[in-house]
């Protein structure tokens, strides 16, 4: 009797110690690659403004006031060998560590922007005359933390604050006249529909390249980096599309003010914001104004005329 009472506690030990096995997530342990995620800026979203910060007076000709203006960005395809290496992409976020889940599916990762190219949506009016304008990266960038969640075996979502130093060339329309610089620090929080999913079955169609290319980093037009292979982390790619729509399509993610905890700020609260596209499923219902307009003071009335708008309707990639 005493030996089946002892074979009986074995038995019993060795069903708690398979159900507690059984209760651990099975992403504990498993590592994020480190490698690079690919964006397209987002037309009509994105912008950067000087009201806080004004570029000073004289700056774009003798006796032109502190210009305290706001210039909409557009993406502009980075320079790569091979040439459309990564198609539209025009910012990359570098992840620099391997990055292992621990029991509760939670990471983190140390980033950087490896790479930027901007251009103004339309000349601006300086009160010098009006100037193109671009943007890429200026020197060594900062270095911020993103924390990766896996919330299920497709993916989950990441919290991505950004920090980087933008150079910012004017040239004159009229092709007379000197171009000017402006090195910026711009600070942004963690963006919306901050998602990832695995580069598997359906969410393949987000991913921006293969092979080896190389992309311009500073702007000068020179590519002069090679790209990190894919890894097995996709950003931008809803993970609960992939468990079940049948079609991804282009949505938008923004990332606004420093200081916000919440992604979906409004947009009169930022002096800077960027967005780019992600990937949801057809079928996921988008209102149509997204992000209204930005006046600067937080106390001044939000104008109803919205800076961006997203159709009802997805376009299909």
């Amino acid at each position: 009797m005493k030996g089946k009472r002892s074979w009986g506690r074995r038995l019993a030990l060795s069903c708690a110690l398979l159900v507690l096995v059984a209760a651990v997530p099975a992403f504990a342990a498993e590592v994020v690659q480190n490698g690079a995620d690919l964006w397209h800026t987002t037309s009509g979203f994105t912008f950067t403004s000087f009201a806080e910060n004004p570029i000073p007076a004289d700056f774009f000709c003798q006796g032109s006031k502190p210009f305290k203006g706001t210039i909409n960005m557009k993406g502009v395809p980075l320079a790569t060998i091979p040439v459309g290496g990564l198609g539209e992409t025009d910012t990359i976020v570098r992840r620099l560590d391997d990055a292992t889940f621990n029991p509760q599916g939670e990471t983190t990762t140390r980033i950087q922007l490896m790479a930027l190219s901007l251009a103004s949506v339309k000349p601006v009016d300086t009160g010098c005359g009006l100037y193109d304008v671009i943007a890429s990266l200026a020197g060594v960038q900062p270095v911020t933390e993103m924390k990766i969640v896996r919330t299920s075996s497709y993916g989950g979502y990441y919290v991505a604050p950004l920090d980087l130093k933008v150079r910012l060339v004017f040239t004159p329309v009229s092709g007379k006249g000197d171009r000017r610089e402006v090195a910026n620090r711009v600070s942004l929080g963690p963006g919306s529909q901050s998602f990832w999913a695995y580069p598997t079955g359906i969410a393949k169609v987000a991913v921006k390249h293969t092979g080896t290319v190389k992309v311009d980093t500073n702007g000068d037009g020179v590519p002069d980096t090679l790209v990190p292979a894919p890894s097995n982390f996709l950003a931008g790619v809803d993970p609960h599309a992939v468990a079940t729509a049948t079609a991804l399509c282009k949505d938008t993610s923004c990332h606004c003010a420093k200081w916000s905890k919440d992604p979906y700020t409004p947009n009169w609260y930022c002096d800077h914001l960027h967005c780019v596209e992600v990937y949801v499923d057809c079928d996921k219902p988008v209102d149509k104004v997204r992000y209204g307009p930005i006046p600067v003071d937080p106390s001044t009335p939000a104008d109803p005329t919205p800076i961006g708008t997203v159709d009802s309707s997805h376009s299909n990639n």
